[in-house]
């Protein structure tokens, strides 16, 4: 069997890009482990996410993949992101909370508090995915980034319009939503398995959200 594939072609390419699989393999654990550390701050998971999803997106497509321009997209990415992320990191501030007192049985009526926070926590990832891949489309849309305080002001325009884009796409889109969803649990069941496997957690998220943002843009 050929350790090389196929990508969908771009407009006005008339033959698929080459990948291979190993090199893919290595750049998503890459990728992931980089995306980990700079969500260190929780704050900056949705910038980062961002970051590592277009980071893929450049590989797969033949474009620049290094380093350099994974951390350039982040720091794109950032401005603009800081609503985003205060809600993310405190929704994941109550889920752990939420998730430890269920478990322990100190939460009252834990028994539907736990089913209804893992579905709340699984339905805000597959969002918080969807739109970390969106926003590098609506960045390269056409919003002005011409000086400094149009770069402040248009910001989070830009991440406003992904999280519409996200919210639009989770739904008319359902079968990739389905897809983040299984990505997700695979990632949990890995965990649950061996804990130090939570350092390829970030690398599946981001394989997954780029591999449904391109079958979604294929369809």
């Amino acid at each position: 069997m050929s350790i090389m594939d196929s990508t969908t072609p771009a407009s006005g390419q008339s033959e698929p890009s080459p990948v291979n699989r190993f090199a893919l393999f290595s750049e998503t654990l890459l990728a992931g482990l980089l995306v980990l550390v700079l969500s260190i701050p929780l704050v900056t998971i949705p910038a980062a996410f961002a970051a590592g999803i277009a980071h893929l997106e450049r590989h797969l497509a033949g474009r620049d993949d290094s380093l350099r321009g994974l951390w350039g997209t982040f720091r794109s990415a950032l401005p603009g992101s800081w609503k985003l992320g205060l809600t993310t990191a405190g929704a994941a501030v109550v889920i752990v909370l939420n998730l430890l007192l269920a478990t322990v049985g100190q939460l009252p009526g834990s028994a539907v508090v736990l089913p209804a926070t893992l579905i709340m926590a699984a339905a805000g990832v597959v969002l918080l995915l969807r739109t970390a891949a969106a926003w590098s489309d609506v960045h390269r849309s056409g919003v002005p980034w011409s000086d400094v305080d149009g770069e402040e002001s248009s910001a989070p325009r830009t991440w406003s319009a992904a999280l519409g884009t996200a919210k639009a796409l989770s739904l008319r889109d359902w079968t990739g939503s389905l897809l983040l969803a299984a990505a997700l649990f695979a990632s949990v069941v890995f965990v649950w398995m061996l804990v130090a496997l939570f350092v390829v957690v970030p690398g599946m998220l981001i394989l997954a959200s780029a591999a449904v943002k391109m079958r979604t843009n294929r369809a």
